[in-house]
């Protein structure tokens, strides 16, 4: 049998397997949101249908002569990419990627409608600063944390309106703690502001004050660390960030993807006995993952070089996005864009094929899950469907976006990755 039967027999098992078990696993999954095409209420002005409004000084007015560039809302081009939970606020980022998307930064409540209008966070007056922002997260201290890269990322018409920057929120008085624009060394070239979508935020349990953020460069290869206590960054490069060629080209929704993006998401462990923690992550196009102490990040002037770890090849058709880790079950979630699933690995365990499973997976309402987190044991999910929406189109008429939740000791029972 030749090398290429065996790979292909492989993955053939691979998705017989997950064809089997995906309707009892996406049991295990309760579905909060769903929109066919997002609204918003803005001011009390509701947004519910794909008409050509243009923002002027004193209201926002119909005109059907408008160019898309001059359009304030095109309700089809409005797609959430990022996710984050607090209390009863989800807060849902629709990164401004083409013309017409009125707010980048937006808050829905829980126990509402099932598919609500999306409003401003933290007022309306922001929907004009903010430029475009991706995947927010929430830390310890009660503080909201976004990336705004700055840049109208339209294709044939992309625009860095402002220098890409850290905003924080105080989601007490939802008012803004600070702002830090990157520093210039911290950037590559003009396609960097469009790698800038994901933050993770690493606190001292001791000290509010002295917090990290760990900002993903999918576009050019990097990782930006950023000292709250010093209102510093630093860029970090590694081979370890970029793409692997040879896990180009796998295919969602019947689309084959070839973005070449490189690290993805960084996930952090609790504390170490050496008061530090280990961030996993891993490069979009790639099913291997790697992992570094956070001392070699936190420190600018010590180099990662030789203290990068090679934690093992998840196996085929395991390119994932976003991934979390859950401190009580010492599991690894994967929002596995590959499968349309959410994968598991047990960090305890050798990273190999045999020790991934598939918690759920759907392939409808799990396909292109965009951003995953755990709060508690609680499991979030965002899925967009993007895919479809860059290479061929969506159905207004049907439901294309969804927030998800399940408990976390369900999504494992019955895998590889439950502890017996």
């Amino acid at each position: 049998m030749s090398p290429a039967f065996k790979m292909n027999a492989r993955v053939f098992v691979l998705l017989l397997f997950s064809s089997l078990t995906f309707a009892t696993n996406f049991n295990k999954i309760t579905k909060v949101f769903s929109w066919k095409q997002i609204s918003y209420d803005i001011k009390g002005v509701l947004y519910l249908n794909d008409t050509q409004y243009e923002r002027s000084e004193s209201s926002i007015y119909f005109d059907q002569e408008l160019d898309d560039s001059e359009k304030y809302f095109i309700q089809y081009n409005n797609v959430p990419i990022g996710f984050e939970v607090y209390g009863d606020r989800v807060f849902v980022t629709v990164p401004r990627r083409r013309h017409g998307i009125p707010s980048t930064l937006n808050y829905v409540q829980l126990g509402g409608p099932s598919s609500p209008t999306l409003k401003p966070y933290p007022n309306p007056r922001w929907s004009k600063l903010l430029v475009s922002t991706y995947r927010p997260r929430v830390d310890s201290c009660d503080r909201l944390w976004v990336v705004d890269t700055g840049l109208l990322e339209v294709p044939d018409a992309r625009k860095q309106l402002k220098p890409p920057a850290i905003i924080v929120f105080d989601l007490k008085t939802n008012k803004q703690i600070f702002r830090y624009n990157l520093k210039d060394t911290d950037l590559v070239n003009e396609r960097t502001a469009g790698g800038l979508t994901s933050i993770t935020v690493d606190v001292d349990p001791k000290s509010c004050a002295d917090a990290y953020a760990y900002i993903n460069d999918l576009a050019t290869n990097g990782l930006i660390v950023f000292s709250m206590r010093e209102r510093d960054s630093w860029r970090i490069n590694h081979s370890s960030f970029n793409h692997d060629a040879k896990a180009l080209n796998f295919s969602v929704a019947g689309n084959v993807i070839n973005w070449k993006d490189g690290i993805f998401s960084i996930a952090l462990s609790d504390l170490n006995s050496n008061g530090t923690r280990t961030a996993f992550y891993h490069p979009l196009v790639s099913t291997q993952e790697f992992s570094v102490d956070t001392a070699f990040l936190k420190d600018k002037s010590k180099s990662i070089e030789g203290n990068v770890k090679i934690l093992g090849n998840r196996g085929p058709l395991t390119q994932s996005g976003s991934h979390v880790y859950h401190n009580g079950t010492r599991t690894l979630l994967y929002a596995n864009v590959a499968q349309d699933a959410i994968l598991c690995w047990n960090v305890d365990k050798e990273l190999k094929p045999e020790n991934v499973g598939i918690a759920a997976q759907d392939h409808k309402q799990l396909v292109y899950i965009s951003d995953l987190k755990v709060s508690g044991d609680d499991v979030w999910v965002l899925v967009n469907q993007i895919p479809r929406f860059v290479y061929s189109s969506l159905n207004p008429g049907e439901n294309n976006y969804f927030i998800h939740r399940a408990k976390i000791e369900d999504l494992i029972k019955g895998t590889v990755c439950e502890k017996k």
